[in-house]
């Protein structure tokens, strides 16, 4: 009678064990592509930098602008592009309906293309 008791609850046993064995495999490909896609973001953002860094020297140099300047016309889009109290605008995703900052190209939960707002915003 025990060996048949044990021979059922161990199947069971056995049985979830396999299902949680696959599970964390699919954990573990989800972690390992989520890695690899942050560290081309960051790769894509050092770039982005550096482009902006030598965009900016560029138009230094041929406008006789400052980093004041520059400064000022920051704050003055940052206000432009603000919600009530300063605060950054947002939207909602139309795919998952969730929010998002208007300045968004994508929606940073879904990853569904934002169509919404200026097409400057967020480059």
């Amino acid at each position: 009678m025990f060996d048949l008791f044990e021979s059922a609850v161990g199947g069971a046993i056995e049985a979830q064990i396999a299902g949680l064995t696959g599970l964390q495999a699919n954990t573990d490909t989800r972690l390992t592509g989520t890695t690899d896609r942050l560290t081309a973001l960051e790769h894509r953002y050092e770039r982005m930098q550096l482009v902006l860094v030598a965009l900016w020297a560029l138009l230094k140099a041929h406008t006789g602008l400052s980093d004041s300047d520059l400064k000022a016309y920051m704050r003055n889009v940052e206000a432009a592009n603000s919600g009530a109290a300063g605060k950054p605008a947002v939207i909602k995703c139309e795919n998952c309906h969730r929010i998002i900052r208007a300045s968004a190209t994508r929606c940073v939960w879904c990853g569904a293309t934002v169509n919404a707002g200026n097409a400057f915003q967020g480059t």
